[in-house]
């Protein structure tokens, strides 16, 4: 009877320990599984985090870019002040000390015009063929010199900020 018993017990703790082995392999397997959606979700949201600095990155470029292109516009004024006033001393006489006040004038020119290239401003050159996307045109004249869509006169001089139209040419064009 004792043989009997023991094994009875024996087969009783089999059992149990089948059962609690069952469950242990259960929780085993549902612990395994949320892992897995825990490192799915990671994965998802450190892509979206990196997808969010990348386009942030680009908006902050594009904005940086704009506000330049905003400032170098308004120094398009300053540019065309100093060549008409630079133009208007060519077609004058005027003394050694006004030519010497000039040339001063001239030479800041210059070093401004080179300080606006060097950060992307460029001048629009074609200036044979009317272009809308380059040029607007103001008039339209008669011109034997020119067929009809060429550009007769620069009246105004267009620029581009790092090769996007900040403005255009203002131009006259043959009828």
């Amino acid at each position: 009877m004792k043989k009997e018993n023991k094994k009875t017990h024996a087969e009783g703790e089999q059992t149990v320990f089948k059962k609690k082995k069952k469950k242990d392999d259960s929780q085993l397997l549902a612990c395994q599984t949320e892992l897995e959606q825990w490192k799915e979700k990671y994965m998802r949201v450190s892509a979206d985090l990196e997808n969010f600095r990348r386009r942030m990155e680009k908006e902050r470029a594009r904005w940086m870019e704009s506000a330049q292109a905003e400032v170098v516009y308004d120094m398009l004024s300053i540019v065309d002040n100093f060549e008409t006033v630079l133009n208007q001393t060519k077609k004058q006489e005027l003394s050694t000390e006004q030519k010497k006040w000039f040339d001063g004038f001239a030479m800041i020119n210059k070093m401004f015009s080179k300080s606006l290239k060097t950060h992307g401003l460029q001048e629009i050159t074609e200036i044979e063929q009317f272009d809308p996307e380059l040029h607007e045109a103001i008039s339209q004249v008669e011109s034997e010199d020119h067929e009809s869509g060429e550009i007769v006169e620069v009246l105004q001089k267009g620029y581009r900020f790092k090769d996007e139209v900040l403005r255009p040419a203002k131009v006259s064009v043959a009828k």
